[in-house]
């Protein structure tokens, strides 16, 4: 079986292959085809894992590489997958792209003959999983051939499909089971309800690696939360296993190690994240961060989210309050029952990690599409949060909300700045506090982004709601929206912290975002139409001074 690799990040994708084929009992062998530039550290990983590595020279490109890239044809080392042919050691090979993950054994396809791949979109066979039969006359020709050869794509898998045009054989999906599929192919999505998966194949530019900075125009047809996460799942494994062998260094000194993975792999279901079922409700999340606060005041408001038809359960992050006395209190299923709020509401255990990033927990039980994050010191009336709800419903890729914050660039430092609410040209780039976002978004800042993020938040908790925007932002290419509320009363600030300290939050957390700055700004605030909003008609005998009006930015008189 043959995988390849090239630059650092596909190097860790071809490790997390490597060891997905380890975990599936495979008795042939894993073989890596590797460039002149991987680097040591990924052979020796790689062999760790189980795999045998041989070094293979780059075949030339046969088209315009820069040209190509700004097509969007990536990737000008792809042609050297055609030394497949050229390791005559072998009667067979089961080539298998770095962006696929092996979910089940695949050792049948051994059985299969020459150029058997799953079909693609537009009736072409996808080359990220085929059956190659490695032959020196074979390869004396392809390469002869393949430098003058149309290619559709310009890359491998449009000449791998002039070559072998009149020979291919057709290759059942789940064994190169394309996440675009999944979205409107039941026959795909079957593969995954049914755990008959083989092969995950993550086409495009949106991958599990950097869905979170490389906003791509497909990446909704690209992305699966579930699927993505069943990727990182691996990751987190494969980690384990280096650094039990000396070959991954973790953060021994953080204090929440462990907790993404107690989270994502224990806490949650299996299956969590693959259906949200309800689309016309949401679900109120409320996160208790200090550590005292009033019985009353939290009945009240838990009272007020529990009268919406719109909320359909409610969870409580914190399962316990110290009274206005200092005496802990149990918000156990017990005490929920006797409010008699006429929804679900559930006290969800802190557990044993103190992080402030929990306000963004997935939580096992939410089955709407939408969650609504709610601050315990932030409250709004029951209109503005209804209107916000109908204004996230026509802008799902967003964060909605009711505060805002900016950030602004220094071009002499080339550094960010944080701004409290709207910059000097009325724009805003963060929505912070209590939030409507998708349900998908919780699960993969928790369970999908890189952990390094998490623990930068441990150290700056106030930075936690830039994080959640550079992730929505960055996802989706979507700006937040702000809603301009009736009734917003924000009691304190639960992590006050400077300008200056969070000015450097973006700095910082841009560099975690592969060295980009996600947030995206906007000058729209959405507000209730009210009748002094209505225009009415106005006498020609006013023309003048309306146009003078207008240009003084006033009211006519």
């Amino acid at each position: 079986m043959v995988s390849g690799t090239s630059t650092f990040t596909h190097g860790e994708a071809t490790e997390v292959l490597v060891y997905s084929l380890k975990q599936t009992n495979t008795k042939h062998d894993i073989v890596v085809l590797v460039l002149d530039d991987v680097t040591q550290t990924v052979r020796s990983r790689l062999e760790y894992l189980g795999a045998k590595i041989i070094n293979v020279d780059q075949i030339k490109y046969p088209w315009d590489s820069s040209s190509a890239r700004r097509k969007g044809f990536n990737k000008a080392c792809r042609y050297s997958k055609l030394n497949l042919w050229n390791l005559t050691q072998y009667e067979k090979v089961v080539f298998l792209d770095a962006d696929t993950m092996v979910v089940n054994n695949i050792d049948e396809l051994f059985g299969y003959p020459q150029f058997t791949a799953a079909v693609d979109i537009g009736g072409v066979l996808n080359t990220g999983v085929f059956v190659a039969e490695p032959n020196a006359e074979t390869y004396k020709d392809i390469m002869a051939t393949y430098e003058k050869a149309p290619s559709y794509n310009k890359g491998d898998q449009g000449f791998l499909n002039y070559y072998f045009n009149k020979t291919a054989n057709p290759l059942p999906g789940n064994y190169n089971l394309m996440i675009k599929f999944t979205h409107f192919s039941t026959l795909a999505s079957e593969f995954v309800t049914k755990n008959t998966v083989k092969v995950l194949h993550f086409t495009s530019e949106t991958k599990p690696w950097n869905f979170h900075f490389l906003h791509q125009r497909e990446w909704r047809e690209n992305y699966d939360g579930y699927l993505f996460g069943l990727w990182t799942r691996s990751l987190r494994n494969m980690r384990s296993q280096l650094e039990e062998g000396g070959l991954w260094t973790s953060t021994d000194n953080w204090e929440n190690k462990g907790r993404v993975s107690n989270i994502c792999d224990h806490r949650l279901k299996s299956n969590y994240g693959r259906k949200y079922p309800k689309n016309n409700q949401f679900t109120v999340i409320v996160t208790l961060n200090k550590p005292s606060i009033n019985k009353q005041y939290l009945e009240q408001m838990l009272r007020m989210y529990a009268s919406s038809k719109r909320v359909h359960q409610i969870f409580i992050n914190g399962n316990s309050i110290r009274d206005q006395h200092g005496n802990r209190f149990s918000l156990n299923q017990a005490y929920l029952r006797s409010l008699k709020l006429r929804k679900p509401v559930k006290a969800i255990a802190r557990g044993p990690y103190n992080t402030v990033n929990w306000k963004f927990n997935p939580i096992q039980g939410i089955t709407t599409d939408a969650v609504f994050l709610a601050d315990e010191n932030i409250i709004t009336s029951l209109e503005d949060l209804e209107f916000a709800y109908d204004l996230w419903k026509k802008n799902m890729d967003s964060i909605v909300g009711f505060k805002s914050d900016a950030h602004s660039l220094q071009t002499a430092t080339d550094s960010y700045t944080f701004v409290e609410n709207l910059d000097n040209d009325n724009r805003y780039s963060m929505i912070r506090n209590n939030m409507f976002l998708k349900s998908d978004f919780l699960y993969g800042y928790t369970c999908i982004m890189p952990e390094e993020i998490h623990q930068y938040i441990d150290k700056y908790p106030a930075c936690r709601d830039i994080a959640i925007n550079m992730l929505v932002s960055g996802q989706t290419g979507s700006s937040p929206l702000l809603v301009k509320a009736d009734y917003v009363f924000e009691f304190e600030d639960s992590h006050s912290q400077t300008i200056r300290q969070r000015s450097q939050c973006i700095n910082d957390l841009s560099v975690l975002f592969n060295g980009k700055n996600t947030l995206n700004l906007n000058n729209e605030i959405v507000s209730k139409v009210s009748p002094d909003q209505v225009s009415t008609p106005t006498s020609w005998d006013t023309w003048a001074s309306s146009i003078a009006a207008i240009k003084a930015k006033k009211n006519p008189a």
